[in-house]
């Protein structure tokens, strides 16, 4: 049996018994010791190449659709005044940051420049 499929199947059995009706110091033994597999199950996952390049993949994907949500400044910006409309381009920039921040866009980059590094090297 290979090592995630021993952690699922203990999970299976720890969520199956966090169901019935225990003690409260079991249920906090169980708790635990899921916790402990959470963390076991992330450090298989942080060593495998395929399931590294689905996470880049994904968010990559993620990164893309975060991007066409923005506002193009210098698009929208055509046909004001000569100089720009810099009132346009100021609330333009203030809305791009909230889809930011909402969508998580610098941890993304942050995780894709990580992933990239650990699978490319560079």
């Amino acid at each position: 049996m290979a090592e995630i499929d021993r952690i699922f199947e203990e999970l299976t059995h720890i969520t199956a018994r966090l169901q019935d009706d225990i003690s409260p110091d079991e249920r906090i033994r169980l708790q635990e010791r899921r916790r402990e597999l959470h963390g076991e199950a992330e450090e298989l996952r942080e060593d495998d190449p395929v399931a590294l390049m689905a996470e880049l993949e994904r968010l990559e994907r993620r990164w893309d659709d975060l991007s066409k949500q923005r506002i193009d400044v210098v698009k929208q910006a055509g046909g004001g005044s000569v100089g720009g409309d810099f009132g346009f381009a100021t609330d333009a920039q203030r809305i791009n940051r909230s889809i930011d921040e909402s969508g998580g866009r610098a941890r993304i980059e942050a995780r894709i420049k990580e992933l990239r590094n650990r699978l490319y090297g560079s």
